[in-house]
């Protein structure tokens, strides 16, 4: 058995739908000999508040005695705020990456950045995304529903977004379509009621329940497909 520990410490709706991501990517593989794991965001907090400088890494270590890989998970929003990223030593990036680099934990930690937010994630599915707001899978297989989630399904998701730094990005791209949606369901639904129905973050576990994962959904991010890769050569002993 292949026991991975996720861990996706900058917020707790990540890490709920990352977790629920890659269980389904392990099952659409049929990977039955890989077992995932949650690490929290509370548990990260307490790593790093350790005195010592490399609590983190020592964290990481006593996972590794139970567990045979540590996967991070975190944001990357652009070439731009990486920069910004890199020149704060206490950031998520440079605390993880350090440990990733750690020689002693060789190829068993490593850092996955997820383009774009986790929203980009969502999208991959469109249809999935109606699904969940009208609560039915039936709604996968009706016409109107299809061509409605394919007019909105553009190609690679962590294209949505702004040349200029914090420009609209999947988030908002996701925020309207959840108003279009609204929309189409009633399209009596007046402006304050539309949010109502708005997109939040901490919708996003629930919305990643109703999507569908497979080939042409995976390779709609490119890094959902690195995490998709993760999961087929650790479950082979090859990370």
């Amino acid at each position: 058995m292949c026991k991975i520990f996720l861990w996706v410490p900058e917020s707790d709706y990540d890490a709920k739908t990352v977790h629920c991501i890659a269980k389904k990517i392990v099952t659409f593989h049929r990977k039955d000999n890989v077992e995932l794991i949650l690490g929290t965001k509370q548990a990260y907090n307490h790593a790093i508040k350790n005195r010592e400088e490399d609590g983190l890494q020592n964290a990481v270590e006593i996972y590794l005695k139970d567990y045979n890989y540590v996967l991070f998970l975190i944001d990357y929003d652009g070439r731009q705020s990486e920069a910004a990223r890199l020149k704060q030593p206490n950031s998520f990036f440079n605390r993880i990456n350090k440990v990733v680099e750690n020689s002693k934990f060789s190829g068993r930690v490593q850092l996955i950045l997820i383009c774009q937010e986790l929203e980009a994630w969502l999208l991959v599915d469109c249809l999935g995304i109606c699904c969940y707001y009208t609560k039915s899978e039936n709604t996968r297989t009706k016409k109107d529903w299809q061509n409605f989630a394919n007019k909105h399904q553009i190609g690679r998701t962590e294209n949505i977004t702004e040349a200029e730094s914090g420009g609209k990005g999947a988030k908002e791209y996701l925020e309207n379509f959840s108003n279009l949606i609204a929309e189409k369901r009633n399209p009596q639904l007046k402006e304050k009621d539309l949010k109502k129905h708005k997109y939040t973050e901490s919708l996003s576990p629930e919305i990643a329940d109703y999507l569908e994962i497979s080939e042409k959904t995976i390779n709609r991010n490119s890094s959902l497909k690195e995490f998709d890769e993760y999961f087929f050569q650790a479950s082979n002993g090859e990370n």
